[in-house]
């Protein structure tokens, strides 16, 4: 654990921190820098990493935040998510869950990555989910424990919650000057559970959970039982049906706008190829979902090493990208998704990790929805095209 040191030197230095207008809203963000370095994360396994530096929202995404940008007039009805409101009553969720201050839940992971390219766009930053790494290393703010030592001081769990969940900052932060990273809600990393399968990671326990799942090194996926409740057939890609109430997430900031002009050009330079796509079936417990897995490569035809690509994948039909279904049985159903082969703060055993040099190639591989629009086509038509959509150069 020696590598934990320098990085708890650190955090017992004041905080740095910065609000983030949203441009066109009352809305702020809060971010707090994470210093770079080596630490350690894991917790019977151990792994030393070396992340660079980023910063961290202070609190989970609220509903206020969210709301305006699903509500928003100023997107398309492509990139947010479908209208939910009249599955919140019938599912019997209590209207104080729903509260504008406090942490947004029933999310699905799709539903978090475009919040985070809205809230790019709206501030020329680069805002995305934490990766694993990234977010076990600002939870620990420096700490060689396994869980909070004071969990009542700094969580709301199903000790103290009184069953529900709090807005952000009724609880102290840790070192770092972040709130409720363990308990409130369960938050969404980048990276699939399982690579390459669609499954998304949950970090940090919620507000139902008992102490044990407050460890920093606790991962799960979506439990069972949340899919079980789903009596949708195909499921929504932007919300989880269920009435635990448990499910949020926070962004980070990997770049500021003095570069978005370059960062924006530079897409145009990373060269990206479909090399394959097949039907696949992902189970979970006695569930499986279809999805239809796509492979390709990157080359970074430009002059400048990146320490981040993110890709949009999606189906293309008639020459015209198909992102959403408008005629299946779930229409407004989001079949597109995104994938980042170049990813620097990841700590997955993969290349993904290291950054791509001008002239680099690297893999993907991703996992879309099935298209019912196209899927059910008697002899179904399509093609599949990826794109770069945000870069992240090495400094």
């Amino acid at each position: 654990m020696a590598s934990l040191s320098l990085l708890l030197l650190v955090s017992l230095q004041a905080p740095s921190r910065e609000t983030v207008s949203i441009p066109e809203t009352k809305l702020k963000v809060d971010l707090v820098a994470i210093p770079g370095g080596k630490a350690v994360v894991g917790d019977e396994t151990l792994k030393e990493i070396e992340l660079k530096p980023f910063q961290m929202a202070v609190r989970e995404v609220t509903w206020l935040e969210f709301n305006r940008f699903r509500n928003g007039k100023d997107l398309d009805a492509v990139t947010r998510p479908s209208n939910a409101d009249s599955y919140f009553g019938d599912a019997g969720i209590p209207k104080e869950f729903l509260e504008g201050p406090r942490p947004l839940t029933n999310v699905r992971w799709h539903s978090a990555i475009m919040y985070c390219e809205w809230l790019s766009k709206k501030t020329g930053r680069l805002f995305r989910l934490p990766t694993e790494a990234e977010w076990e290393v600002a939870a620990r703010a420096g700490s060689d424990k396994p869980a909070p030592e004071a969990p009542d001081e700094v969580a709301w769990h199903k000790g103290n919650s009184g069953k529900q969940t709090h807005v952000g900052g009724e609880r102290k932060p840790n070192a770092f000057g972040l709130e409720d990273m363990s308990g409130n809600v369960w938050e969404y990393a980048l990276e699939p559970f399982t690579p390459h399968d669609y499954g998304p990671v949950l970090r940090g326990g919620c507000w139902s959970s008992p102490l044990r799942e407050l460890k920093y090194a606790t991962r799960q996926s979506i439990p069972y039982k949340w899919f079980e409740e789903d009596t949708n057939s195909p499921r929504s890609t932007w919300w989880l049906t269920t009435p635990a109430v448990s499910i949020g997430f926070r962004v980070v900031c990997t770049a500021d706008g003095s570069d978005l002009k370059e960062r924006e050009a530079y897409t145009g330079k990373i060269e990206c190829k479909v090399t394959g796509h097949r039907a696949k079936e992902i189970k979970t417990g006695g569930s499986a979902a279809d999805y239809r897995e796509v492979k390709g490569e990157i080359k970074n035809l430009g002059d400048r090493p990146l320490d981040e690509v993110e890709l949009t994948v999606y189906y293309v039909e008639g020459g015209k990208p198909h992102l959403i279904d408008q005629h299946s049985v779930k229409p407004q159903r989001a079949v597109f998704s995104k994938c980042w082969p170049v990813l620097v703060n990841s700590a997955m055993d993969d290349l993904r990790g290291k950054p791509l040099e001008p002239g680099g190639v690297r893999s993907f591989a991703v996992d879309l929805p099935l298209s019912g629009d196209i899927e059910d086509q008697a002899k179904p038509v399509f093609t599949m095209e990826a794109k770069a959509t945000a870069v992240r150069f090495s400094k």
